[in-house]
Formats: C-alpha cells, structure tokens, sequence
C-alpha cells in the first residue's frame, strides 16, 4: 500500500469464543478471541464486570459543584487508596447503580456516602465506556449543585459502610 491507501475492510469484526481466565466477586478476566476487520483471528484480555444489572450503565461518575453566598464554586472530590495503583488516588465521587436504581438516584446516594453531601441532580451524561480497550464497564456522568447554605450541607459527614475505616475525604477544588 502507498501514500497511506487503508486497507479495505473484508469482514465485519466479530467475537469467536470468550473464556473465563478468573473470576472474583466483582470483575472477571476473559481471553476473548475476535476476527478483525481484516480477517484476522485475535486474541484479546478483557475484563468484566460480575455485577451487571438490568441497568442503563453499571455506575455512576459524580461531578459535583458545591456552590456557597461569598465564596468561589467548588469542585468536590474524594481520596480514597486504590490497591491496583499501589497509591492514594483524588478522584470524582463515584459507584455502582443498584438493581431498580437510576442513574441520578444512584449519584445523590454515592455523593452522600462518600461525602456528606446533598445535591440536585443538573444533567447527566448517555451512557459510555471510559476504558473499552480493557474492560466492558459502562458510566453515566452526573452533574450535581450542592447547596453549601443548606444546614445539611455545612458539616458534611460521610455515610458509608464498609469503607468506614478508610482514608476517604472530601476535597474542595475552585477554579
């Protein structure tokens, strides 16, 4: 091929076999062999969620603006140990959507576990894949207001479980 011609497309891709390589309770690894575009048989690691629902996506990304008289709009982010990176990771307040929940219920509920904060749901985001070229996860972005007036909203406490003993926190980012 010459002055970068694309080779034409003699197949539609598609999955042969998916095997089970690993499975624990919340994802499972899968060697997946696929026919590319071209007619080629390939081999690929997948990972996949276990939990799967009946839902539109299987969690939720929280982006939340706490918004207080006098002050500046803030980002509000969690901290949280994340044992595949080996690390502290910041990042957007985040979790599954319950089976029968929808996406915006499942932001207000994962915004006040893991923050202590109450919001008001402003947009969502259709459903996509952060990461397609390794696992089938599926995300909806939710944008939240906070009402930093609200009494609720003052001294925030978090609501959660299991990770009660946790170095999660909440952290405040204006622009």
């Amino acid at each position: 091929m010459s002055n970068g011609e694309q080779p034409s497309v003699t197949t539609e891709p598609h999955i042969v076999k998916e095997e089970v390589i690993a499975s624990g309770k919340w994802v499972k690894l899968e060697k997946t062999t696929y026919v590319d575009p071209l007619g080629n048989t390939r081999i690929w690691e997948t990972v996949k969620r276990t939990t799967r629902q009946a839902t539109q996506a299987d969690g939720v990304g929280i982006i939340a603006l706490l918004k207080r008289t006098l002050h500046k709009d803030c980002v509000v982010m969690v901290k949280q140990f994340r044992p595949p990176m080996s690390a502290y990771s910041l990042e957007f307040p985040a979790g599954l959507i319950d089976e029968g929940e929808t996406a915006e219920a499942a932001a207000l509920r994962e915004l006040k576990e893991e923050t202590g904060y109450k919001g008001e749901v402003v947009g969502v985001t259709p459903v996509t894949c952060l990461d397609p070229g390794l696992s089938n996860c599926t995300t909806q972005i939710v944008m939240v207001n906070i009402n930093g007036d609200d009494s609720e909203n003052i001294h925030p406490t978090q609501q959660l479980g299991f990770f009660l003993n946790s170095s999660l926190k909440p952290f405040l980012f204006s622009g």
